[in-house]
């Protein structure tokens, strides 16, 4: 097999629905981690709906869901031996990343159950083709 692509997309819509799904419901503990609390600032410009926070809020509970753009910001890019999946929201790298380590907020990461999604998908897929 040396082109993943089929797999690898299927693979890839799951993925999107975790992520941007399972991974927010949770407040990140599907990834292993339970989200840092927002900073005090943050809960004051929520309280009067001031910058960031003057949208519709979609949720008003959830750490990293008030719009829900981080939630549906999910994307995949499949290529014959490839599959990344990203988030092409702007602020998304902030929560991500701090200072070049994961942050306590991290909405993408690789874990057991990622690589299980995968690797059915893949594992499927060269069932099919041996039982041709």
């Amino acid at each position: 097999m040396t082109d993943f692509r089929k797999p690898f997309n299927k693979a890839g819509k799951e993925l999107i629905v975790f992520f941007g799904g399972k991974v927010f419901e949770t407040q990140g503990r599907a990834l292993g981690d339970s989200w840092r609390t927002l900073a005090a600032s943050t809960l004051v410009a929520r309280a009067n709906e001031s910058g960031h926070y003057k949208k519709r809020p979609e949720a008003r509970n959830k750490i990293l869901w008030w719009t829900g753009d981080l939630k549906r910001g999910f994307k995949k890019d499949v290529k014959k031996v490839e599959l990344r999946i990203y988030n092409d929201v702007p602020y998304f790298k902030h929560h991500q990343k701090r200072g070049g380590r994961p942050a306590q907020r991290r909405m993408l990461a690789i874990n057991a159950h990622v690589i299980t999604i995968v690797v059915k998908k893949v594992a499927d897929e060269v069932s099919k083709m041996v039982k041709s």
